[in-house]
């Protein structure tokens, strides 16, 4: 059985063809207050800044855990640490130790990084074995993923993508010290006759299909 998490929910692959009723209405309300409705293209995630309590704690664990590299430093007390670990990115991650002038915490319930395989996904398991709390290794049947806590508590996941797409929030434990032959086999008998289950390819078609509607419409 999979278990609610806080994972993005997918639309299911039977709904594509048929639309719920209030993203017609949404549509129609949009095209009303503006005929002129751009159709946008793809965008990526670049970086994100945290404000931190302690720079040197945050710098040595993003550094010596997940492998990032300081690209940039400011002067003087309250200096800003730029990271990345993407040679076309200045910078990925910048910690800021200067006070929020927010006034209430971030609605942000984890930030997740893609890696491109399971190799990769269990060279940062190593790494975090001891270095991290609350570390967790699951499947979302689209995904395996590592998920763990920098030393300020953000919330962080690591994952890569499996070759299914099912219906979401799903979630459940899995051992990466598994074969990927393993790995494989046990996540495909989990899921396969879960609402949605199908080849990531089958998925990706119908998905790009209705991006693509929606573009026209």
């Amino acid at each position: 059985m999979c278990l609610t998490s806080a994972y993005g929910r997918t639309k299911p692959l039977a709904t594509l063809k048929v639309r719920p009723l209030i993203r017609g209405v949404r549509r129609l309300t949009t095209v009303m207050n503006n005929l002129d409705t751009p159709s946008f293209p793809n965008i990526t995630l670049s970086h994100f800044e945290l404000f931190v309590d302690d720079a040197d704690s945050m710098e040595g664990f993003y550094t010596r855990c997940l492998g990032f590299v300081v690209t940039d430093r400011g002067a003087g007390k309250n200096a800003m640490v730029f990271l990345s670990r993407n040679p076309d990115e200045h910078h990925q991650l910048v910690l800021n130790p200067s006070k929020s002038d927010q006034e209430t915490h971030s609605p942000i319930d984890h930030i997740s990084f893609r890696v491109d395989s399971i190799t990769s996904l269990r060279i940062f398991h190593q790494s975090l074995l001891s270095n991290s709390i609350l570390l967790q290794t699951v499947s979302h049947g689209t995904t395996w993923s590592i998920y763990f806590r920098d030393p300020e508590n953000n919330r962080l996941e690591l994952f890569t993508g499996t070759p299914w797409h099912l219906n979401q929030p799903c979630r459940f434990k899995v051992d990466l010290s598994k074969s990927d032959k393993e790995l494989l086999e046990f996540t495909e008998r989990r899921i396969r006759d879960l609402p949605g289950f199908v080849e990531l390819s089958q998925w990706r078609e119908s998905h790009s299909k209705a991006m693509r509607e929606d573009i026209v419409e």
